[in-house]
């Protein structure tokens, strides 16, 4: 298991594993519904793994956690979680959707981030995602 040891934040719950599919395209995609303090936010990854694949248990605590320390807008939330995912396990294209249900103007907020590393491309396959949710 890969854990950075920066700094003593939300990133050091994320962990990661070698990918052992490395030869082969696949999508991996997670949803997760997070409650904080009466605050519900629906948070949807996915990812073309690399040479790493993300641990499940500590992209839920990383998720916790970083809710849990930031009040800000959804748009830098998702950025930051985007950020903080491909600097860890530097996937080949990442797409973090993060919706924030009933802002305080009653609000849905849904932000859509994605990002992949350069040259790489597979449009045929990213069209035949479905929507994440």
């Amino acid at each position: 298991m890969v854990k950075p040891s920066s700094s003593s934040n939300e990133k050091e719950f994320l962990s990661s594993s070698e990918n052992p599919y490395r030869s082969k395209t696949y999508v991996v995609s997670i949803i997760q519904e997070i409650t904080l303090n009466q605050k519900t936010y629906l948070f949807g990854l996915r990812y073309i793994p690399d040479k790493l694949i993300l641990d499940h248990d500590g992209l839920a605590d990383y998720l916790r956690q970083m809710l849990a320390h930031k009040t800000t807008k959804a748009e830098k939330l998702g950025h930051d979680i985007l950020e903080d995912i491909t600097n860890h396990i530097i996937p080949k294209w990442i797409e973090v959707n993060l919706v924030d249900e009933e802002n305080n103007q009653g609000q849905n907020i849904w932000v859509t981030i994605e990002d992949r590393q350069p040259n790489w491309e597979n449009d045929a396959l990213l069209k035949r995602l479905p929507a994440i949710f």
